[in-house]
């Protein structure tokens, strides 16, 4: 056999070796492909149901939030007047939920409004304290009994008996049991029971009513 056909058979089975790996590649392009319009219509479905879930979640907090606005303001307006209600927006920061808490006044030259930094103390109580109630009577691991130590301490005397009415009605309304300590005299009016604490010698004393 002369050096020319032996170069010639080199060269055919070479070439037979690379249709050959072309063939083995152009198999794998195609998985490949197919494999990759797979995980498009996955991501594709995996975003529409992502999407689904936001849309429900957001509604369901919408209807949350509209209740908890409801509760809040009613209370505001029990003892500070109609002109007032809460507002509350939702946000993401650093993928943590966040709540900012705005209270709106009307007024004759329009809409005032103030964050958390800006209520005073008895305004501050009267949002967070049904605010309190709502997670309590929400929650299934604890019982109906509300515990309040000095909460609207800073309210102006003029407003005490309001307070008192509006945790009645709250106590008779929700079935729930509030143990309240004040130095409010005037709030004993509206309590099933009374007690009154001393100090003496430095020992606590405390008295039925």
């Amino acid at each position: 056999m002369n050096t020319a056909q032996q170069e010639l058979d080199i060269r055919k089975k070479d070439l037979a070796r690379k249709r050959s790996e072309n063939a083995l590649l152009n198999r794998q392009i195609d998985t490949s492909e197919k494999r990759i319009l797979e995980l498009v219509a996955s991501l594709d479905l995996a975003k529409d149901a992502l999407v689904f879930l936001t849309d429900l979640a957001d509604g369901r907090r919408g209807a949350m939030k509209g209740k908890i606005e409801t509760v809040v303001t009613e209370a505001l307006r029990l003892i500070y007047g109609n002109s007032y209600r809460i507002e509350l927006s939702y946000s993401v920061k650093n993928n943590r939920s966040n709540l900012e808490i705005e209270m709106v006044r009307d007024t004759a030259t329009g809409e005032v409004r103030r964050d958390m930094n800006g209520f005073g103390g008895g305004v501050a109580d009267t949002i967070s304290v049904p605010l309190r109630l709502m997670v309590l009577v929400g929650s299934r691991k604890t019982d109906k009994v509300c515990i309040l130590d000095e909460c609207w301490k800073h309210i102006d005397a003029g407003r005490i008996e309001l307070v008192g009415k509006f945790l009645r009605a709250l106590s008779e309304q929700l079935g729930m049991q509030v143990i309240f300590a004040t130095h409010h005299l005037p709030l004993q009016q509206f309590a099933d029971q009374v007690y009154h604490t001393s100090e003496k010698d430095g020992k606590s004393a405390v008295k039925v009513a």
